[in-house]
């Protein structure tokens, strides 16, 4: 749910850009208290002239009406805008917003409407008007608490210790299962050439038991990297068709059982599929495709906002939604690697 000062944020980067008598902006709030939504979008709103309404009767459902609705609005919300009459003069304007249980579910709200003789901005004249849905507008940088940091870093960092646990366990039984994996993803990622895979995962398990805070970990494909690493940085030079090879070889290093396996994938791991069914018909190989596609979404996530002043900010709601389906599959991903 979008957050008080992300509300006043987004409509103060609007109110600079375009100083017109009046925005309204709508607030989807399916949950929560609108009243606490509203009195903090209040307390936060500093010198804009923001009027926050809790919307408790129908409209805004007929685009023909719209304005219509706006304008009762603008009606019962009277007292609260003349009592901001000298901020809305000092920033050209007056910005109305509604804090809805319903989305808003209307294309078209760009309209005229009548201003009333008591608005403090160009009263009585007939200025074209939307409703700007922050909801989905509303954009924030990557290291926004939307973004699901400290989560994504702390599964990542429990994946990669669960991924080494298994290749350990793999080779005592049999280091022939873990060749294929180590000369096709392990080798290219530059190791010593004469160094042996035993000693490499030794490393990789005193370099991730010095992590003393698993919320700030950053994989890092380049620079001492660990098993998740060395993952990503494969993923990033081999094209999706390409993948598969390494998802068959990460199959084997691992041992996956095909029962315990479920059939859950991340958005990113069905984007990135293969041209080609065939390459993933075995369900071992599709899951740990997926976990190589979605782990290497995870860190590019991380590492993007590690230095989101060069990314433009983004929704809100996409940012949440994104982090969450990538939170959710890895948190998966290491239950089934556990247990399997």
């Amino acid at each position: 749910m979008l957050e008080p000062g992300a509300i006043v944020d987004a409509i103060g980067e609007l109110r600079e850009r375009d100083p017109r008598p009046l925005h309204v902006f709508w607030v989807w709030a399916p949950t929560g208290d609108r009243d606490a939504i509203a009195r903090n979008v209040q307390r936060r709103r500093g010198p804009l002239a923001i009027v926050p309404h809790v919307l408790r009767k129908v409209g805004f459902d007929d685009p023909n009406a719209v304005m219509h609705d706006v304008a009762d609005v603008l009606d019962r919300v009277r007292e609260d805008v003349l009592a901001l009459q000298e901020a809305a003069r000092v920033r050209c304007g007056v910005d109305l917003v509604i804090v809805s249980r319903r989305e808003l579910r209307l294309v078209d709200t760009s309209s005229p409407i009548n201003l009333p003789d008591w608005f403090p901005i160009a009263p009585e004249t007939t200025p074209t008007v939307r409703i700007d849905d922050l909801t989905w507008s509303a954009a924030v940088a990557l290291t926004h608490e939307a973004s699901g940091l400290d989560g994504l870093r702390r599964l990542l960092h429990e994946l990669d210790r669960t991924l080494l646990a298994r290749l350990q366990a793999s080779l005592r039984q049999d280091r022939r299962r873990v060749q294929g994996l180590w000369d096709l993803v392990f080798r290219e990622s530059s190791p010593p050439p004469d160094r042996k895979v035993d000693d490499e995962l030794q490393r990789i398990g005193r370099t991730l038991d010095a992590i003393m805070n698993p919320t700030g970990f950053r994989p890092s494909a380049s620079r001492d990297p660990t098993v998740v690493g060395r993952l990503w940085a494969y993923a990033n030079r081999t094209s999706p068709d390409g993948l598969p090879r390494a998802a068959k070889a990460l199959a084997k290093a691992i041992g996956l059982d095909d029962e315990s396996i479920g059939i859950a994938e991340s958005l990113a791991a069905v984007l990135n599929r293969p041209s080609n069914p065939k390459a993933i018909a075995d369900a071992d190989v599709r899951w740990c495709l997926g976990l190589i596609v979605t782990l290497r979404t995870a860190c590019q996530l991380v590492t993007a906002a590690a230095h989101a002043d060069d990314y433009p900010r983004f929704s809100v709601v996409l940012l949440e939604s994104t982090s969450m389906d990538l939170r959710r599959y890895l948190d998966r991903a290491i239950a089934t690697l556990r247990v399997s």
